[in-house]
């Protein structure tokens, strides 16, 4: 057998030798680089930190966090290269702080900031600036000014701004304090600013001037569609216009838009829209606040708005505010709406989200990361397993900038993210759970932890919040997802909490976690595509003060419904931003059974009240056994409970 084992190892170093001189001879030239504006064509190749990557998915344009290694949907990896456009040198560096920034403009709800391009390290290149708002991140730029909106009069701010390339973040610059002025006011500019830049117009002539925001710019050479704001630098930066300055600050507040219109008025919907506004001089519309009852709902720089949530046979009276420079108009006159009774498949809106959480190691492939499943009875990459739309991805622990996946690394979990597009699954990122924490200290990082599992089929991010986590951790959590919001608007924000099943007791458990989760959420002004989740089993003992009881024991489907209607009452959190998750089948605590008509009352109660969220525990579960973490305790067939929710809700 010796002899054998040698003349094996033999065999072995010829191959690696011959596959090493293989590789050697096909050492790639480097295309040209990747970087953050330019235009995608499926197909094409970019280099990128001495790899060349070649686009799975083409008609978008990059943008910062984006690049090739954060987003496998995007870019399959086609090996080292050297020389050539793109350079075979990596950036091994994060740049250097900002210098100090400046301020101009300044009114009583805006001021723009202004600071020097930062010279990037060797081999690298400056990808994005980030705005920091008393240490909150609010945006990235790829320009050297920033335009900061939606502040309060006579307010004192504190900004920062950090710049970033492939590597890394820089530490922030130094702060500059900003006081707004009084309500009304107006803020100080430059000088008179310059015709308004138009997407339409072609600018030829090198020198032409031009404003966009309360900035003054200058094209450096031809260009049509670049939007001054976010496509500037110093000269010879490689972008079509050079900022001059601020120029005049607008202060008079635009007129009252007009009463909007509604169309396609669902059960928990409507669509609104309004004739665009007509700025005062020397001042630009730069968005719309929309009011239901008189109460803000959401924002956008359009003329029409979707609303969701509402609930049916209800009276809505909506109103529109114009915003510029100075600040809001007066509301519009009011408009009308009555939601009409819900009848049939309501839920086939598309309204409400259906997923089912899975625990990502279970069954996984622990040398690719692949997700799997054995509900069918047979081992198998999920995305075949499943019947519906989305799944929640459970659970990353630890930070936003270094998570884990409980020994699965975030590179092979992310190889999923194509495994789901293929197969045109929709997915939820889940953080946190019963075993781990997840905290997130700044807006930056988030996006950068989105954007390492992005993809079209990314619909939301889900904390789930068990352990007692500290105010500031909640914090963090909270403020981190307003700027991440900005960059990722079409995403849900879920807060995941437990709860008690009983609208005569504080609905709200978990070590005081999940009243602190709410109490911040309120106090920091969250507002947008956020869900509070209430995990709606495991209640302990049965009685009244914990769920509903029905001869002896929680009555599962109403407990939900109670613990929803009591964060409603006694938290003022309206059902449009509450979700519900049960436990399928029978739960930790024994005597808690979920039944298939059990799914049917809370699905009933979510499709009439407009909740946006409806979900279980867990996929994996969904099959008959003896309970725990792969079946469901009570022998209801394999997926019935999967199929229960999509025809009571009638969703994919």
């Amino acid at each position: 057998m010796k002899w054998r084992f040698c003349f094996f190892l033999a065999v072995i170093g010829i191959l690696l030798a011959g596959m090493s001189l293989t590789a050697s001879a096909q050492t790639q030239t480097c295309a040209p680089g990747w970087q953050v504006g330019i235009s995608i064509t499926a197909g094409e190749v970019l280099s990128f930190n001495g790899d060349n990557w070649q686009a799975i998915q083409g008609g978008y344009t990059t943008i910062t966090g984006w690049e090739p290694p954060n987003t496998p949907a995007l870019w399959s990896n086609q090996g080292p290269c050297s020389g050539g456009g793109g350079g075979g040198a990596s950036c091994s560096a994060s740049p250097s702080a900002p210098g100090s920034i400046s301020a101009a403009s300044t009114t009583s709800s805006g001021t723009i900031l202004s600071w020097s391009a930062v010279t990037p390290p060797a081999n690298c290149a400056i990808a994005s600036y980030t705005v920091f708002e008393n240490g909150s991140s609010i945006g990235t730029t790829t320009a050297t000014t920033f335009m900061v909106s939606g502040l309060a009069a006579s307010t004192t701010y504190n900004f920062t701004v950090a710049a970033g390339d492939s590597f890394g973040v820089s530490a922030p610059g130094n702060p500059i304090s900003v006081t707004t002025s009084a309500a009304g006011g107006g803020g100080g500019g430059g000088g008179s600013c310059g015709p308004a830049w138009s997407a339409a117009t072609v600018y030829s002539a090198p020198g032409t001037e031009v404003s966009r925001n309360g900035v003054n710019y200058q094209n450096a050479f031809w260009t049509e569609g670049d939007d001054p704001a976010t496509h500037n630098g110093p000269p010879g930066s490689g972008q079509p216009w050079i900022p001059l300055g601020v120029c005049s600050a607008c202060t008079a507040l635009p007129g009252a838009p007009a009463t909007p219109a509604a169309s396609g008025t669902t059960f928990n919907s409507t669509n609104l829209s309004w004739p665009a506004v007509t700025p005062p001089a020397g001042c630009g519309i730069t968005g719309y606040t929309v009011l239901k009852d008189g109460s803000p709902i959401g924002t956008t720089t359009t003329t029409s708005f979707n609303v969701f949530g509402l609930t049916a046979q209800t009276v809505l009276t909506f109103s529109i505010e114009a915003n510029d420079g100075a600040g809001p108009s007066p509301p519009s006159s009011p408009l009308s709406v009555t939601t009409p009774a819900c009848t049939g498949s309501c839920g086939g809106s598309g309204s409400v989200t259906f997923a089912s959480y899975k625990d990502v190691t279970l069954n996984a492939d622990f040398n690719t990361g692949l997700q799997q499943s054995a509900v069918t009875g047979t081992v198998e990459p999920v995305t075949s397993a499943m019947p519906n739309q989305t799944l929640v991805w459970a659970f990353a622990t630890g930070t936003c900038d270094s998570e884990t996946w409980a020994g699965i690394s975030p590179a092979m979990e992310a190889t999923n993210v194509q495994a789901f597009v293929s197969a045109g699954k929709h997915y939820i990122i889940s953080t946190g759970g019963a075993n781990g924490a997840f905290d997130c200290s700044s807006g930056q990082g988030l996006i950068n932890f989105i954007n390492r599992y992005n993809s079209p089929n990314l619909v939301g991010i889900d904390y789930d919040i068990e352990l007692g986590q500290s105010q500031q951790i909640i914090d963090d959590l909270i403020n981190a997802t307003q700027a991440a919001m900005q960059q990722f608007p079409n995403l849900q924000f879920s807060f995941t909490i437990q709860s008690l099943g009983s609208s005569s007791a504080n609905p709200i458990t978990g070590g005081s976690a999940g009243t602190t989760v709410v109490n911040e959420i309120k106090r920091l002004g969250l507002t947008g595509n956020y869900v509070i989740n209430l995990m709606t089993f495991d209640y302990g003992s049965t009685n009244t003060n914990n769920c509903v009881v029905v001869n002896n024991l929680c009555d599962m489907g109403n407990s939900a419904i109670a613990a929803a209607q009591a964060l409603n009452q006694q938290s003022g959190i309206p059902f449009n931003h509450i979700g519900v998750t049960m436990m399928i089948g029978r739960a930790d605590t024994q005597d808690e059974v979920t039944s298939l008509e059990d799914i049917d009352t809370i699905n009933a109660f979510v499709i009439s009240n407009g909740l946006p969220v409806s979900r279980f525990w867990s996929f994996d579960r969904d099959t008959p056994g003896p309970g725990g973490s792969s079946s469901n305790g009570n022998g209801v067939a394999a997926l019935a409970y999967t199929r229960e929710y999509m025809s009571s809700l009638g969703v994919p």
